[in-house]
């Protein structure tokens, strides 16, 4: 491809304002991308809504005719059909790139076709851990929300931090998801160190260490080269001890207002680090679990304090990063019952949201859709289809 934007000409295809494209990583089995079923919803909410979606991939665009290879779903056929069309004016990015080669292979596509198209994406995204800790940490009524954070810097930096709390630490990829690669120390007092965890494919991970350089040596291999923070080992139990968070989904609704779609806890599975879905915990109603932890006046009040951080993290995040049309928030609540932010995510999941109640669980999905048509319906007066300011991938 040449290296000047593609001039367009008459034969260069003109996307149609009703359409909604959604970002895929195509795949080689059946179905031919993740959450297959999810896309299959917002196609028939799409079709009430007088909006068509097409998921496509961003690699398969061609810039001399305008074109991707979209996939819509064939409700008489039940099953997914492609061809060539014109590329839509907005995008919603629900790409899971797998692979280090399909990451770069995804961002790399992704970013030609943004500085060579005119492409609007509905959900900008967020940079890594890292920089979201630091930019929530400026404002003065959510500082007090994040744990003590620093970057994992090599055996001597964990050592380091082992003696300031306590003997134990929890680290993180700076840049990871859904729980993985994530990893607990705990020192006993006869020197013996336990450390707990998920691998790279989530599965959970226990291992005994004689002693903190064994478990210091172990961690520093596992760990390579990545890039990982350290924070204190905060105690986020149930009253069974085992672990649970609460999930909040921020949304954009049809008027580009934030709106709270709902909250939900997250109980993870018995001798785990974390309540991820993905790694086998299970979601349950918000206020429920908290009063059974804190009582019902205490359980009310966490929830308005997590319901009051959601709205102020998700403006936060937008003024430093770019618009977004929809945040992820975890919080973990320790046996004290202070509240902790853990983190954010641009792309969210919203299966927790069907323990949030059938509202929720609706416009989890619903939202995403209202707010792209009225983006489409000021484009297609203004014809303006500008990048969200600041969220390139």
């Amino acid at each position: 491809m040449p290296g000047l934007s593609p001039v367009f000409n008459a034969r260069t295809a003109e996307a149609s304002p009703a359409v909604l494209g959604i970002l895929v990583c195509e795949r080689d089995d059946r179905p031919p991308f993740a959450e297959s079923a999810f896309l299959r919803r917002l196609d028939r909410i799409g079709s009430r809504r007088g909006l068509r979606v097409m998921a496509f991939a961003p690699w398969t665009w061609d810039w001399r005719e305008g074109t991707v290879k979209g996939w819509t779903w064939d409700t008489g056929e039940r099953r997914w059909i492609t061809a060539r069309e014109p590329l839509p004016a907005v995008a919603y990015d629900r790409a899971w790139p797998e692979t280090d080669d399909e990451k770069r292979r995804y961002r790399a596509a992704l970013r030609r076709l943004r500085e060579n198209a005119k492409l609007t994406l509905l959900n900008g995204c967020l940079p890594h851990k890292g920089k979201v800790y630091e930019s929530l940490a400026k404002i003065g009524s959510l500082r007090k929300l994040i744990p003590p954070t620093a970057l994992y810097r090599g055996p001597d930096s964990l050592s380091e931090w082992l003696n300031e709390y306590a003997g134990a630490a929890f680290l993180k990829p700076i840049a990871g998801s859904k729980g993985r690669r994530v990893a607990a120390v705990s020192e006993r007092r006869d020197g013996t160190v336990a450390l707990t965890g998920r691998l790279n494919d989530n599965r959970p991970f226990r291992i005994e260490a004689a002693n903190r350089r064994e478990a210091i040596d172990r961690l520093a291999r596992w760990i390579g080269d990545r890039s990982y923070l350290m924070q204190p080992l905060l105690e986020l139990n149930n009253e069974d001890g085992n672990p649970f968070d609460l999930r909040a989904l921020m949304q954009k609704d049809a008027d580009g207002r934030w709106a709270l779609t709902g909250i939900a806890a997250r109980l993870g599975a018995a001798g785990t680090v974390t309540a991820n879905l993905h790694g086998g915990g299970t979601a349950a109603p918000a206020y429920g679990t908290l009063a059974r932890q804190f009582g019902e006046c205490r359980g009310r009040e966490l929830l308005r304090k997590a319901t009051d951080a959601s709205f102020a993290i998700a403006a936060s995040l937008e003024t430093s990063f770019g618009r977004m049309a929809e945040i992820g928030l975890d919080y973990g609540i320790d046996r004290n019952g202070k509240l902790w932010f853990l983190e954010a995510n641009a792309k969210p999941g919203r299966a927790a949201m069907a323990s949030a109640g059938a509202s929720a669980a609706s416009a989890a999905a619903e939202r995403p859709l209202s707010y792209a048509k009225s983006i489409l319906l000021r484009l297609a007066t203004t014809d303006n289809r500008c990048s969200p300011q600041g969220n390139g991938c």
